[in-house]
């Protein structure tokens, strides 16, 4: 009997964790190839390269096998382009071949936080924080698009969960190398987060590692070894991503401590010379930039400022989690767990903090986790805490109940109300909307006119081209090869990308101009078609002329 009960408690628990994953996959999958509205410059340069190597082997600019994708100059981890040639082989370039991988791996990081959520805490609070990643905003904004912050998540997280099996069972820690040494090679954040978390849990963990050194020696002589071709790359073009995005590089900032420091120098204030030396701006920027990413407004009610990172009217986490996030804090100090995920939690936006632009919900996704533990630490205890008071009074207890899931249900509802309804329309231009259509049309004129000028106002319109016309990335490499690549000027064959200077580009003959509204008037001689944004704002006018 007792035997039967223990079957039938396993099979019920594989039956709740598939129901999950089915809820996972299936806010992953609906509608992925046209929700967002449209491809991002990001996404389209990651499809075109997984395309360019498919074809030839080699990147867009013809780098062999690259670690990382020169792109616009950002120099991209490489791991989520390789992941989606498959897709780009199979479907098409396209829309959802672009986004597969990173819906798969979405849905494989609910798995794997079931695992690793138990390996902590027990099979109740898996459960309960899958259930809560499968349905978390945040999660679900960047595990349906082309976002590497996703992708990498997935290697985290993976990596996290078999560095703990392996304090008890060394060999694990070899695999957990690997999958973490994988997330450095996909996404930047976890290049400064991972080590931090490591050197934290190493020293939690020491006394069980050192029991399992053989295997940790091994596990650290492996994951150097892969991450030579990393080290190498990154003294080769690494300043390039950190210089763009860092505080550090601010001249603005820069400027003012300068300025203050030379004024109080001229005055005889030697401290207050001090207290503007760049190292303390620079490091008040940080700290500043740190406690960003605890703002509640950013956490539970608009997001970050980037309208392509959440649903509109909604923080990066549901509002009625907060207080079950905080009772979750509280509840966790104090129980035995607390450490390994309050580190992991206070490391995680040390990478966002350290870069312009913050609170920052992209680099910031190493969170996750964490937040859903705390929200269902939170539930669990809060639960047992009512039933306690409440036992004798079963019908308060089941109205409190209903009242949660009623409240649940609504912020669930509104959530996907908006990011399926509303959003799309609010924040198409964001998503460069219209840039596809734009091409369509432009591709149907390519044969009749001797030149196409395509405005830069958007950003990156080249790669819309390259994408959509699945331009042959052979005769693309000759044409960008030994070139000087410019921010805001590029073009191959008969296209040119630039903005457009009306006054005089409307006397240019057997041409198409590609326009903003502003650019170009709507009383245009030769307009040929104005593409809309799906607010019904215009998006482009195009004239021949």
């Amino acid at each position: 009997m007792q035997k039967s009960k223990i079957k039938m408690t396993i099979q019920n628990s594989k039956i709740y964790l598939v129901l999950i994953l089915f809820l996972a996959a299936f806010l992953r999958f609906y509608q992925l190839g046209i929700n967002p509205p449209s491809l991002d410059w990001d996404e389209v340069s990651l499809g075109y390269n997984a395309y360019s190597l498919l074809k030839t082997g080699k990147d867009e600019f013809g780098r062999a096998w690259p670690i990382s994708i020169r792109s616009f100059e950002d120099y991209k981890p490489a791991v989520y382009t390789y992941l989606t040639i498959p897709a780009v082989a199979i479907f098409g370039l396209n829309e959802f071949a672009v986004r597969l991988p990173g819906a798969i791996l979405g849905t494989l990081t609910v798995l794997v936080t079931y695992f690793l959520v138990r390996e902590l805490f027990n099979q109740k609070m898996g459960f309960v924080v899958t259930l809560l990643l499968a349905i978390s905003p945040w999660h679900l904004q960047f595990s349906r698009v082309a976002f590497e912050a996703s992708a990498a998540l997935f290697f985290v997280v993976t990596g996290c969960w078999l560095f703990l099996k392996g304090t008890n069972r060394g060999k694990w820690l070899i695999l957990s190398v690997v999958f973490l040494v994988l997330s450095f090679y996909t996404y930047h954040s976890p290049r400064l987060v991972v080590p931090l978390i490591l050197l934290g849990w190493g020293v939690y963990f020491r006394h069980k590692l050192w029991q399992e050194r053989r295997y940790v020696g091994l596990a650290c002589g492996l994951g150097l070894f892969l991450l030579l071709p990393f080290f190498q790359e990154a003294y080769a073009v690494g300043r390039a991503r950190f210089t763009s995005v860092t505080v550090m590089n601010s001249a603005g900032r820069l400027d003012s401590a300068i300025s203050r420091t030379e004024y109080d120098l001229s005055q005889g204030d030697t401290l207050g010379a001090l207290l503007h030396n760049r190292r303390i701006v620079y490091a008040l920027a940080i700290l500043k930039g740190y406690l960003d990413h605890f703002n509640l407004d950013f956490l539970f009610f608009t997001g970050d400022s980037a309208n392509r990172h959440h649903a509109q009217d909604m923080g990066m986490l549901y509002f009625w989690e907060a207080p079950f996030v905080i009772w979750g804090m509280w509840q966790l100090l104090k129980k035995r767990q607390a450490f390994p995920v309050w580190w992991w939690y206070l490391m995680a936006p040390s990478a966002a903090a350290i870069t312009t632009g913050t609170p920052h919900a992209v680099r910031a996704l190493i969170y996750l986790p964490t937040y859903q533990i705390f929200t269902a630490l939170g539930l669990i205890m809060s639960y047992q805490f009512f039933k306690d008071k409440l036992w004798s009074r079963k019908k308060l207890l089941n109205f409190a109940k209903a009242a949660l899931l009623v409240i649940v249900f609504i912020n669930v509802f509104y959530y996907l109300q908006m990011y399926y309804i509303h959003t799309p329309v609010e924040v198409s231009r964001d998503w460069q909307y219209g840039s596809k259509q734009a091409v369509t049309e432009i591709a149907a004129w390519d044969s009749q006119v001797e030149k196409i000028i395509m405005t830069y106002s958007y950003d990156q319109p080249h790669t819309f081209a390259l994408f959509y016309m699945a331009i042959d990335p052979s005769w693309y490499q000759q044409q960008v090869a030994g070139k000087e690549v410019k921010r805001d000027v590029r073009s191959f064959g008969k296209y040119e990308f630039r903005n457009i200077d009306w006054e005089k580009d409307e006397k240019l003959h057997n041409v198409l101009l590609i326009g903003t509204g502003n650019e170009i008037p709507a009383a245009a001689i030769g307009l040929v078609k104005e593409i809309k944004f799906l607010d019904g704002t215009i998006a482009f006018r195009i004239v021949k002329r």
